[in-house]
């Protein structure tokens, strides 16, 4: 799986031919529902093939795999970046098959909205058509045309996905979760809905809006009195949060007051504005930070306008801005704005809203005063009386409460009934479940997580959010990475991060983190290291330094792997400096070390090896002055350390053809070590030996240590001496006993 999951250039013929052999027994198994070997087959083949320019046959029994999975959405992805390579093909089979599976995927992205409005520069629609003609025509007899419509029969797809998805369905034309308004009329009457859902908490809300968001184009021609622009108005402001794009929401928010002021609603005029002034303090925020007097204007601005709201009698508008402003600006009195827009929604008689600004503050105001957080949690639950919504909330609020006390069997028990409620909104829901996503990390519980995040992706998909869809991908990945599936993993947290890149820039460092520990699990060393850099600049950007300084070691360590010497000696020199900043002493540590094997490794071997034995002093100014619970798992012991320092440089100077040095330093780390650890070097004195082709001196130290190593029942290491004595014998041209040695000795796998 290892080998299949990195894109090699130029495979041989004998290659190709097994990989096309292998992506059409993998049809035949998709095609009979057996599909785990579907998706090991397709995962075996499409490398090769997608690095086969000539082939068309195989490349388009890999698509028709994925489709008949219900995938269709990797299917487009593997396809949309080679469609083109249909004309660069000369072989008429070839051109045929790929041809004619090209149009069929295509045909299932329009049917499922999924694919762009162009395809090869040319309309989708008309993309499929030139494709599925070129493919007819292309065929010979009435044998090939029947070949064409066994393979790409429809009624074989699954309606489900094997696969996780890796791309949202685009909002389809002309269907919609809710029917689209036929008159100005109705418009009205789906916002007095709204208004009334919108008081009581109805989860009904959530996917009222939804809808408005779908059919708003064509809605908005209907609008041809002021009551009807009022009414979308009230709509675009009550869906304005579920578009998560700051310019997207500016945009709808100036149609809003602009529709409002058409409406003659000077209510509504104002709460748009109000609205808008959030945005622009959430802006001067990002710009200027926190504290700024440019932040610190804007707010006033904000609290100007909401008590001119509260002045004209608009209590309910201005108890909704000041919910907002709390919640979006975050204020540092932001607990007691919810609890005054509280207060407003009790003398409003809307108990439901101010059991949801209650459960607002109540976070804010368990971290000041714990006992009057839980008072307020327990009001909050006392209005809910049971409501859906609000009990999911206050349940989640409860777990993450028992979280920060390290209470996690309770936490994790609480957002269990979270997620099992019945008769609450996918928003909701997917929020307690990427909660309990992180709990279940912070657990380490990776088979527990994997259901989780697998729900959370399946609602994702429902609510056609691309950011969760992300979250959920970077917590079903993680779950992969960790149990051992890394070719699934990469392909999940490969598709999340330039999501989370645009909408959500803490969880860049996390998710890159991950893809690179599953590019390593491949072997991919490149993207791993590519992956950890990603992961290092955003842990730097987040003056999370520490982490950054793991993430570029971790870099250091993959373009070394790589045999990329100098890349690896940049990202090195930039976790040590990282390290030295944060102070990290385990990173600096490793990374000074790994350091010098590099630089040893590149030709300066005198060099490396002195910047070697220079570590342990460097790293001891560093762990004088800390605390010897920040050294990391076991306290900084440079006399500890030293044996393993010289056995390091043993293998540099091995390494460099320098048998007689490597040997004396080995044998001054012997000398200073007892236990397994003398085991292991006195075995590697013979591997040494053996190296330098001195194999008279080396055979008796390897042959002791097979022994000594299978009493301590150390398997792993015998086994490392049996293959080193097994290649010095075979070099002897003793056969053999090299043969019998590894039968011995060796690996029974």
């Amino acid at each position: 799986m290892a080998q299949a999951s990195q894109v090699r250039s130029g495979p041989d013929r004998a290659e190709v031919d097994r990989a096309r052999a292998t992506a059409l027994d993998a049809e035949a198994a998709a095609r009979a529902g057996d599909l785990d070997a579907a998706v090991a087959g397709w995962r075996e083949a499409w490398p090769v093939l997608s690095a086969t320019p000539d082939d068309g046959v195989g490349l388009a029994a890999c698509l028709r795999t994925v489709v008949l999975m219900g995938n269709t959405d990797r299917a487009l992805d593997l396809l949309l970046p080679r469609v083109d390579r249909v004309e660069a093909l000369t072989d008429p089979t070839e051109r045929r098959w790929l041809a004619a599976s090209a149009a069929w995927t295509l045909g299932h992205g329009m049917r499922l909205g999924m694919v762009p409005s162009r395809v090869a520069h040319d309309d989708v629609e008309a993309a499929r058509a030139r494709l599925d003609d070129l493919a007819r025509g292309l065929c010979a007899d009435d044998e090939d045309r029947a070949a064409l419509e066994r393979a790409h029969d429809d009624r074989a797809v699954s309606p489900g996905p094997a696969l996780p998805p890796t791309r949202l369905p685009l909002p389809p034309t002309g269907e919609a979760g809710l029917r689209a308004a036929a008159s100005g009329a109705e418009v009205v009457a789906l916002a007095e809905r709204a208004r009334a859902w919108r008081r009581t908490l109805d989860p009904a809300l959530e996917r009222l809006l939804h809808g408005w968001l779908e059919t708003r184009e064509q809605t908005l021609p209907l609008l041809t009195e002021p009551a009807h622009r009022a009414a979308a108005a009230l709509l675009d402001r009550s869906s304005v949060h579920l578009l998560r794009d700051p310019v997207r929401e500016r945009l709808r928010l100036d149609e809003a007051l602009a529709a409002a002021g058409r409406g003659l609603d000077d209510e509504g005029v104002a709460h748009a504005r109000c609205e808008l002034l959030v945005l622009d303090a959430r802006e001067a925020a990002a710009s200027f930070g926190a504290g700024a007097p440019e932040v610190e204007r804007a707010r006033r601005r904000i609290l100007d306008a909401v008590d001119a709201l509260e002045a004209r009698g608009w209590t309910e508008a201005a108890a909704a801005s000041r919910r907002w402003y709390a919640l979006s600006a975050r204020p540092d009195d932001a607990a007691d704005h919810l609890l005054r827009a509280a207060d407003a929604y009790a003398r409003l008689g809307q108990p439901a809203r101010r059991a949801l600004c209650h459960l607002d503050a109540a976070p804010l105001v368990l971290a000041r005063d714990l006992p009057a957080g839980h008072r307020l949690l327990d009001a909050a639950e006392e209005l809910a009386a049971g409501h859906p919504v609000l009990a999911v909330q206050a349940l989640d609020l409860r777990a993450r409460v028992a979280r920060a006390a390290g209470d996690l069997d309770t936490a994790d028990r609480l957002y269990e009934r979270a997620a099992a409620a019945p008769g609450v909104p996918d928003g909701t829901r997917t929020s307690v479940l990427f909660a309990w996503c992180d709990l279940l990390v912070d657990r380490a519980d990776w088979e527990g997580l994997e259901p989780r995040a697998a729900d959370a992706l399946a609602l994702a998909v429902r609510l056609r959010d691309p950011l969760s869809l992300a979250v959920a991908q970077r917590h079903l990945g993680l779950s992969w990475v960790e149990q051992g599936r890394p070719a699934e993993a990469v392909e999940l947290l490969a598709a999340a991060l330039p999501v989370v890149r645009r909408d959500a820039p803490e969880l860049v460092g996390p998710t890159a983190w991950a893809l690179g520990n599953a590019s390593l699990a491949l072997g991919a060393w490149e993207p791993a290291r590519g992956a950890f850099v990603v992961a290092g600049d955003a842990f730097e950007q987040g003056a999370r330094i520490e982490e950054a300084s793991h993430a570029r070691y971790r870099a250091g360590t993959a373009a070394w792997d790589g045999g990329h010497l100098d890349v690896a000696a940049t990202d090195l020199d930039a976790a040590v400096a990282l390290a030295r900043r944060s102070e990290t002493l385990p990173v600096l540590l490793e990374a000074l070390r790994s350091r010098a094997a590099v630089r040893a490794e590149s030709g300066d071997v005198d060099g490396g090896l002195a910047a070697l034995d220079a570590v342990l002093a460097d790293v001891a100014v560093l762990a004088a002055r800390l605390p010897e619970e920040r050294h990391g798992e076991e306290p900084f012991d440079a006399e500890v350390l030293e044996p393993d320092v010289l056995r390091e440089g043993a293998h540099v100077l091995a390494g460099a053809g320098r048998f007689d040095e490597a040997l004396a330093r080995l044998d001054a780390a012997v000398a200073l070590v007892g236990g397994d650890f003398a085991l292991v070097l006195h075995a590697e004195r013979g591997v040494l030996l053996a190296e330098a082709g001195r194999l008279a001196d080396a055979e008796p130290v390897l042959r002791g240590s097979l022994d000594a190593l299978g009493e301590a029942g150390m398997r792993e290491e015998q086994v490392e001496v049996a293959a080193a004595l097994a290649r010095a014998l075979e070099r002897a041209g003793r056969i053999e006993e090299a043969e019998s040695v590894w039968a011995t000795w060796g690996d029974e796998d």
